[in-house]
């Protein structure tokens, strides 16, 4: 018998991880825009999701939890960030783009702190407190806005961050699509592992549906956008890239991303000059029919029959719903729960009440609910709700007022970056953005992506749009 590895001890491993500090700190001084750009690849290349896998794994956002309460791609995340600050302080001829981040990232730090102060005057455990289903994500995601801002603010960056994005959705739309079609999907398929339906999935991932959708606004942007030009043979090869895309996201049945990809298909027709918007309207609507009968074959069918569509697309909303539970229980109960409450919440470590038979898939932990909107409120109450929705509101008004001025891969950058928003829209509705370390820094992404296009637009001395003469 072969003797096993005797374990690491935690305390070497503690003070191996201080050894390695100041040499992160001083890579992320030196080399800014590549730390930014190496963060947003981990976050195409790594799903997070593990709902819906037979076998529980740890995945790359997990690692590290067990020794310092926070993964270890979050305390990097800190790190850049503060290597950003003593960046900027030091070199005071670097500016950063005017955002609203900062200021919001100190009213959540604020709640933040009142709710730890709280916290352990009513005894509570502080992991539990700065638990992932808490608020801290919706910090990280403010800190990787302002990361973002700080680090990729020259035309070079923004060229290679739209670069960086549409080359590794093609990787990820390739190895999703053959795995779909000879290795039986994604091993996270809960409609299989835990429905026992005969359902092959893409990517469950959230996230991963959200990049293809991304890569498919852009290439649709790059194919339709009047002034982009290119050879016939390029246009040929975007097309099928767009294609593959854009059935990454309809193979992956997931309703918030079939809606979130028709509302980011929204924004480019209203984008579009009226001449292009009748060509889009038969495009899109001959894409939507195979795609909706798919749908109904391949995952509706199984929930509803034979149905109509959309009552298929709602099966499990509203008084002829094909489930004996609404999907709206959850939040009635949270509500209950918020009595009294309503104004500043339960605080980071608030939890609900329910009926644990029917809220079985909570497996007896009801700190989180699946809205966005909804966690906010019975963590932070009406006020969190409030100053989260102040930001995105900061967003759009941004995002209208500076969109008329930009041109090229500016224009490109933020019609994604508000198309993307309206992608999440429904994530922020009915899912778990919250407490998702990965989802939260692509919506921190989706957000920054005006504020990098109008700061590399106002500081670039050249409007030729690099990314067409690759494209």
């Amino acid at each position: 018998m072969i003797p096993s590895a005797p374990a690491a001890d935690p305390f070497l491993i503690l003070l191996a991880a201080l050894m390695l500090v100041p040499a992160a700190l001083a890579l992320c001084v030196r080399l800014p825009s590549a730390v930014s750009l190496g963060f947003v690849a981990l976050l195409c290349v790594f799903s997070s999701s593990t709902w819906g896998q037979l076998q529980e794994e740890n995945t790359l956002y997990a690692r590290g939890t067990g020794l310092f309460f926070f993964s270890l791609i979050n305390l990097l995340l800190w790190l850049a960030c503060a290597a950003a600050a003593i960046r900027h302080t030091v070199n005071h001829q670097q500016s950063m783009m005017p955002s609203p981040f900062p200021k919001f990232l100190a009213a959540f730090s604020f709640m933040l702190l009142g709710h730890l102060v709280l916290g352990l005057i009513a005894e509570k455990p502080l992991p539990e407190i700065l638990s992932y289903s808490g608020l801290i994500n919706v910090l990280n995601m403010l800190l990787f806005s302002i990361l973002l801002l700080m680090t990729l603010n020259q035309e070079q960056h923004r060229r290679r961050l739209l670069f960086l994005l549409l080359t590794l959705a093609a990787i990820r739309a390739v190895f999703g699509l053959v795995r779909y079609a000879f290795f039986g999907g994604d091993s996270a398929n809960p409609y299989r592992n835990f429905e026992s339906l005969d359902i092959r999935l893409v990517y469950f991932d959230i996230g991963d549906n959200y990049i293809a959708a991304l890569a498919a606004f852009c290439l649709a942007w790059l194919l339709l956008m009047p002034g982009v030009r290119m050879s016939l043979a390029k246009r040929l090869l975007l097309w099928g890239w767009l294609v593959a895309e854009i059935a990454t996201v309809v193979l992956s049945f997931r309703r918030s991303s079939l809606i979130g990809l028709s509302l980011m298909f929204a924004v480019l027709m209203w984008r579009l000059p009226w001449q292009r918007r009748l060509l889009f309207g038969v495009l899109g609507v001959l894409a939507m029919i195979p795609a909706a009968a798919t749908l109904m074959q391949q995952r509706l069918q199984f929930s509803t029959g034979s149905k109509s569509f959309i009552s298929s697309l709602l099966y499990d909303i509203g008084p002829n719903r094909g489930t004996e539970v609404s999907r709206f229980y959850e939040l009635e109960a949270a509500a209950r729960s918020l009595d009294g409450y309503w104004l500043f919440g339960l605080g980071s470590w608030g939890t609900f009440y329910g009926n644990e038979d029917i809220l079985d898939y909570h497996f007896g932990k009801f700190d989180f609910v699946h809205s966005g909107f909804g966690h906010l409120i019975l963590k932070s109450g009406v006020v969190g709700l409030l100053i989260f929705l102040g930001l995105l509101a900061a967003f759009n008004l941004h995002y209208l007022r500076n969109r008329r001025r930009m041109k090229g891969n500016s224009a490109l950058l933020a019609d994604a970056g508000f198309a993307g928003l309206l992608f999440w829209m429904p994530t922020l509705l009915i899912g778990t953005p919250v407490i998702e370390f990965r989802t939260m820094l692509l919506l921190g992404l989706t957000l920054s992506m005006p504020y990098i296009a109008h700061c590399t637009a106002t500081r670039r001395t050249s409007t030729q749009p690099a990314l067409y003469a690759t494209a």
